[in-house]
């Protein structure tokens, strides 16, 4: 059992790196920012928070929430959301980690120029996982986006798409065949550039990867909606394809940060982006 309330840890949400604690939201308020990227520091890395795009989960990838529990949280409307991805810096080191979207509503790249990046500034890209809006960014037509990186994704994941119908694993195929002479295959367990560790959270896809980094972990989409799922680990989205296995990852990953303090980054959380489940954004 959560040591920690559920309204504890939203307000965490909403309030991490922000530096307002006088700000009042709602649950169903939560992710109504005009931020697009929100920097925090963890154990010497700059971490930003990117919003490729803002958006609402419908009720609809939540096919089993009872009805009673929607008007409850006050999320008749929707589950606050975004397509998001990370990046950090040290140094002359830069990773991102996962690439967004793309296509004409992402802003993945005018968002890293505001940091003053180019696309072919990114050294590593690491990939939680091979779901289009996560992916998508990294062609744009024929073209790879991003030249100098080295991209990092679990063999378990790749291999698992690679044995899908073709209909399914078609971009997926020409977006890593584009990478062949960048892409980086990992066992879980092997060691990854600059101390990233790589965590089996199996079960929204094949090889979903958390990525520990320091006290962050970056968890992609370990929860489609926080607001739902924080509380209520056995919830599942549609896009989980293996739901017990999703609910059993979903469990162990909150259980780990929560006893060891770590602050989670995810690629559907609403504004900022962070949530610490111990109250506690650093």
């Amino acid at each position: 059992m959560r040591k920690l309330s559920f309204m504890v840890a939203v307000m965490a949400l909403l309030f991490a790196g922000c530096g307002q604690s006088s700000r009042k939201q709602s649950v169903a308020d939560a992710g109504k920012s005009e931020e697009e990227t929100i920097v925090r520091d963890f154990d010497g890395w700059e971490a930003v928070w990117i919003q490729d795009l803002a958006t609402k989960q419908s009720l609809d990838i939540f096919p089993d929430v009872e009805d009673s529990l929607v008007d409850s949280l006050g999320l008749r409307d929707g589950v606050p959301s975004s397509i998001s991805a990370f990046l950090l810096r040290k140094g002359n080191v830069r990773m991102l980690f996962d690439a967004g979207l793309g296509g004409g509503e992402s802003r993945m790249l005018p968002l890293l120029d505001s940091l003053g990046l180019k696309a072919n500034d990114i050294n590593y890209l690491f990939l939680t996982h091979l779901h289009n809006d996560h992916i998508g960014g990294m062609l744009q037509g024929d073209t790879v986006v991003f030249p100098n990186a080295d991209v990092f994704v679990a063999k378990q994941e790749y291999d698992g798409w690679m044995c899908m119908d073709a209909g399914k694993k078609e971009k997926v195929e020409k977006i890593m065949g584009a990478y062949s002479g960048q892409l980086h295959l990992f066992e879980f367990g092997d060691s990854l550039p600059c101390g990233v560790e790589a965590i089996d959270a199996s079960g929204h896809t094949p090889g979903h990867t958390v990525y520990k980094v320091g006290k962050l972990l970056i968890v992609g989409d370990l929860m489609h909606g926080v607001a739902l799922q924080l509380q209520h680990p056995w919830i599942c989205a549609s896009y989980d394809m293996d739901k017990q296995a999703s609910i059993a990852a979903r469990e162990r990953i909150l259980r780990l940060a929560e006893d060891s303090v770590f602050v989670m980054g995810g690629m559907h959380f609403p504004a900022p982006g962070f949530l610490s489940l111990s109250g506690d954004g650093d």
